[in-house]
C-alpha cells in the first residue's frame, strides 16, 4: 500500500518475500557446496574406517571380515 497505511500483515509479507529468494543468492550456493564437501569427506572417512576394520578382522581372526560376512 504505502508507508502511511502499512500494517503488521504487510511487514510479515515483506519478510516472507525476502526469505523466499534465498535459493538465488551466493550464500545458498556456498552452503550447498559446503554440504557436498562435508558429505563426500564423511563418506570417504567412513569407507576408509570400514576397510581398516575389515583388514584388522581378516588378519587377526579366522573370519572373512565384514565384506565376506555381507556377501558370504
Amino acid at each position: 500500500m504505502g508507508a502511511i497505511f502499512k500494517t503488521m500483515q504487510d511487514d510479515q509479507q515483506e519478510s516472507m518475500l525476502k526469505t523466499l529468494h534465498i535459493g538465488n543468492t551466493w550464500e545458498f550456493r556456498y552452503f550447498k557446496i559446503k554440504a557436498w564437501i562435508y558429505g563426500i569427506t564423511a563418506s570417504a572417512i567412513t569407507a576408509m574406517t570400514t576397510a581398516t576394520v575389515d583388514y584388522v578382522i581378516v588378519k587377526t581372526t579366522d573370519y572373512s571380515g565384514i565384506i565376506g560376512w555381507i556377501f558370504g
